[in-house]
C-alpha cells in the first residue's frame, strides 16, 4: 500500500473573513476539521502539514501558505495536496491549470478536492478544467460588478475610500459625503493664504510648526483617540503642504478613480490618465474660493517649471548612508558652491537632516556636516580600522565572531552532532511507521491501534523534524556570518593605504553613519560621528 503524506490546504478570502458561517461553511476551522476527518478514513493517508491562507485572494498564488506548501511538495515532505474544493486552491484559471495539470503531476504529487470529486490518482479530473474556468469567471464577474458600483458612486460625487481629507469630516448621516471641520478648515485657509503671497512650501511648513498647529496625520489619529508613530505625524512637511495646495477637494469638488488595476488577476494599481478621472463639482461645502485657488495654482505651476529646468540630482558619495542621530531619518545633500576670485568653483556641499529641512527648519536640528570633511574623516577611520586588522587579524576575527555569533560558533560542533542524531531518529521513525503498516496488514494489530500508534510516532517525528530544521538554520547562520566576517576582514585589509573613497568602497564596508548635532564645549565646536561597519559594527568613534 502506498503511503501518502498529506498536506491540508485551507484558504479564506478577505471579504469573507468577518462573516458568520454555519457548519457547512468554508471557514478555515471547518475546512481543516472536515479535511482532517476525511484523512482519518483513508488507509495509508497520514496528515503531515496544514497550510493556511486566511484573508488571501484566490486570484493570485503569491500567498504565504501556498508558497510553503509548494516548497514542501518540491522537497518531498508531502506527496498529496488535499483541499475542500477547487475554489479554495485558487480562482485564476491559467495559474491553477499550470499547478494542477503540469507542476504537481511532474513532482509526483496527488491532488484531491473532495467537494468537487476530483482525484488525480484515479483520473477523475475531466471536470477540473471546467470548474477552474467557472471559478475564474466568478472572480472576473465579481470584479466587473464592483467596478460598476464604484464608478456609479464616483459619478454621484461620493467619497469612495481613503482617509477623509484634512479640513473635512464624514457626514454622520451619509458616510460617503463630507462636512467641514472648522478647526482644520481654518488651517487649510491659512496655508492657501500664505501660499498666495508667494511664500514657499518650506516656509509655510515652518510657520505652521512654529505656531503649534497639529499636522494632519496626528490630528486624524488624535480625534479617534489613537496614537501613531508615522514620521508624517511628527510635523508639517513640504510634501504635506504641496499635496494640500493641489487638492481640488477644497473647492468643493470630488475627483475619483485616479488609480486603477490592469486586470482582475493583478491587484497592483497604476495612475490613470487624467482624462479617465471622474470629476464631480459642488459635492460638498468648499473651504477656499476659486480666486485664491487659481492664484495658488499659477504659483505652483511656475515653481514646477523652475524645478523641471534644474538638472537631475546625481547620487552623492554618502547618499543613503547618513542617519540623523536624533530623529533617525536619513540625511539629504544640500548643494552649495562659491566662485573664487580666480574663477575656480569651490564645492561646500553638505549633508543635513531631512526632518529639519522638511519642517521649515523647526523640528530637530540641521546636523550639518560638510562632505569634504566627512570624506576625510571616513578615510582616516577606514585606515585606522584596517591597521587594527593588520596588527592582529586573528584577534580581530575572534572579537567579531564573539560579538556577532555569541555562543553559537562555539556550539556549532554540538549542533552538528545533535542534527546527525535527529536525522538518524527521523529514519527510525519512518521505519517504525512502515513496520506498523506491515503489522496491520498481517493482522497483528487492529486498525484502531494502528492509527493510534501511527499518530504517536508522527507527533514524535514532527517534534524531531522541527528541531532538526532549527539546527540547520542555526548552523547555516554561523557559516554565513563567518564567511561575511572573513570577506570584510579581507576587504578592509586591502584599504589600509587608501587615500580616496568611492561609492563602491563605502557600500562594501559601511552599514551606516550616524551624525550628531554640533555642540560647543569650552568654546570648542564638536560633532559626534559614529561609523558602523558591515559585519563589524561600530569599531571606532571619531569626532569632529
Amino acid at each position: 500500500m502506498k503511503i501518502y503524506n498529506v498536506g491540508i490546504y485551507a484558504r479564506l478570502s478577505q471579504e469573507n473573513k468577518n462573516k458568520r458561517y454555519d457548519e457547512d461553511s468554508v471557514s478555515i476551522e471547518n475546512q481543516v476539521s472536515m479535511l482532517t476527518r476525511f484523512i482519518a478514513m483513508m488507509p495509508g493517508w497520514i496528515k503531515t502539514r496544514t497550510y493556511i491562507d486566511d484573508g488571501a485572494s484566490g486570484t493570485n498564488f503569491q500567498r504565504r501558505g501556498f508558497i510553503d506548501m509548494m516548497e514542501d511538495v518540491r522537497s518531498g515532505v508531502i506527496n498529496l495536496v488535499l483541499v475542500k474544493d477547487l475554489s479554495r486552491f485558487g480562482r485564476n484559471y491559467l495559474e491553477a491549470g499550470h499547478y494542477l495539470e503540469e507542476e504537481l503531476p511532474a513532482l509526483g504529487c496527488r491532488f484531491v478536492a473532495i467537494g468537487d470529486n476530483i482525484d488525480t490518482e484515479t483520473g477523475e479530473t475531466d471536470i477540473m478544467a471546467f470548474l477552474n474556468a467557472i471559478n475564474d469567471y466568478f472572480v472576473r464577474n465579481t470584479s466587473d460588478r464592483i467596478k460598476s458600483v464604484m464608478s456609479a458612486k464616483a459619478k454621484d460625487g461620493q467619497k469612495l475610500s481613503g482617509v477623509v481629507p484634512y479640513g473635512y469630516d464624514r457626514n454622520p448621516n451619509a458616510r460617503t459625503r463630507l462636512i467641514v471641520d472648522e478647526y482644520a478648515a481654518a488651517v487649510v485657509r491659512k496655508v492657501f493664504a500664505l501660499r498666495s503671497t508667494g511664500m514657499g512650501y518650506n516656509a509655510i511648513a515652518g510657520v505652521l510648526n512654529k505656531e503649534g498647529f497639529t499636522p494632519p496625520r496626528r490630528y486624524y489619529f488624535e480625534r479617534q483617540g489613537r496614537t501613531t508613530k508615522a514620521e508624517c505625524a511628527v510635523a508639517w512637511t513640504i510634501r504635506t503642504i504641496k499635496l494640500m495646495l493641489c487638492n481640488e477637494i477644497y473647492l468643493g469638488h470630488t475627483v475619483s478613480m485616479k488609480r486603477g488595476t490592469r486586470s482582475y488577476r493583478d491587484s497592483r494599481t497604476y495612475l490613470r490618465d487624467e482624462s479617465e478621472w471622474i470629476r464631480v463639482e459642488n459635492t460638498h461645502p468648499p473651504i477656499i474660493t476659486t480666486e485664491i485657488w487659481d492664484k495658488v495654482q499659477i504659483l505652483n505651476q511656475t515653481a514646477k517649471k523652475i524645478a523641471a529646468n534644474h538638472q537631475t540630482p546625481q547620487q552623492r558619495l554618502f547618499s543613503g548612508l547618513l542617519i540623523c542621530s536624533d530623529c533617525n531619518v536619513k540625511m539629504g545633500y544640500a548643494k552649495h558652491t562659491e566662485t573664487k576670485k580666480d574663477g575656480r568653483v569651490a564645492d561646500f556641499g553638505a549633508y543635513v537632516c531631512r526632518t529639519y529641512i522638511g519642517s521649515g527648519c523647526v523640528v530637530c536640528s540641521s546636523h550639518r556636516i560638510n562632505e569634504r570633511t566627512l570624506k576625510a574623516l571616513v578615510i582616516s577611520n577606514i585606515r585606522e580600522a584596517a591597521s587594527k586588522v593588520i596588527r592582529d587579524e586573528a584577534a580581530m576575527q575572534e572579537s567579531l565572531q564573539r560579538i556577532f555569533l555569541d555562543e553559537r560558533k562555539t556550539g556549532k560542533a554540538k549542533m552538528a552532532q545533535e542534527k546527525r542524531l535527529l536525522e538518524q531518529q527521523l529514519i527510525e521513525y519512518d521505519n517504525r511507521i512502515e513496520k506498523l503498516y506491515d503489522e496491520r496488514d498481517e493482522g497483528l494489530i487492529t486498525p484502531e491501534d494502528f492509527y493510534a500508534y501511527v499518530g504517536e510516532v508522527e507527533a514524535q517525528r514532527e517534534v524531531s523534524e522541527k528541531r532538526c530544521s532549527t539546527l540547520r538554520e542555526s548552523i547555516l547562520k554561523v557559516e554565513t556570518k563567518t564567511n561575511d566576517i572573513n570577506k570584510w576582514i579581507s576587504l578592509i585589509k586591502e584599504k589600509f593605504a587608501t587615500d580616496e573613497a568611492d561609492r563602491d568602497l563605502l557600500e562594501s564596508l559601511i552599514d551606516r553613519i550616524e551624525v550628531g548635532r554640533k555642540q560647543t564645549a569650552d568654546g570648542v565646536p564638536t560633532q559626534d560621528v559614529r561609523i558602523f561597519y558591515k559585519f563589524a559594527g561600530e569599531t571606532v568613534k571619531p569626532s569632529l
